[in-house]
């Protein structure tokens, strides 16, 4: 019975120095700029809901669409400051300014071409419940 205590003791002491190389790491944290924009990208999905009224899909979109505006303005705009200042500093997930700036740019083009898209359909839903757009 005393063997078997001490191999489950063992056992619970050597689970925590495993993890400890993975949680000591800048891939623990998340980047606060691209999260942002995934919580932006869940907005968006919100306006292709069938499940919402056609008007509150349209209020989605316009959502998404200011969120991004505000999010170039004073996000994105911070982070140029930091390149064009030479600052090398990287964030706490370990990426430079530079390369945040790179993973922006792919994620707003995917999103700034779906919201488009989205757009480009919301007449054709929209004139389904006699709504027009003049």
């Amino acid at each position: 019975m005393e063997s078997e205590q001490a191999i489950v003791i063992e056992e619970k002491q050597a689970a925590p120095q495993a993890a400890l190389p993975a949680a000591a790491g800048p891939e623990r944290f998340i980047n606060r700029e691209l999260s942002w924009l995934h919580f932006n990208r869940r907005v968006l999905e919100e306006s292709v809901n069938p499940g919402h009224p056609v008007l509150e899909r349209v209020r989605f979109l316009s959502i998404s669409a200011n969120n991004l505006d505000e999010f170039f303005m004073v996000r994105v705009a911070g982070i140029k400051a930091q390149v064009r200042e030479g600052i090398p500093e990287r964030s706490p997930d370990g990426l430079t300014p530079a390369e945040q700036l790179v993973l922006i740019n792919q994620t707003v083009s995917k999103l700034a071409s779906d919201q488009q898209a989205i757009w480009r359909e919301l007449p054709h839903v929209l004139s389904a419940v006699r709504i027009v757009l003049v």
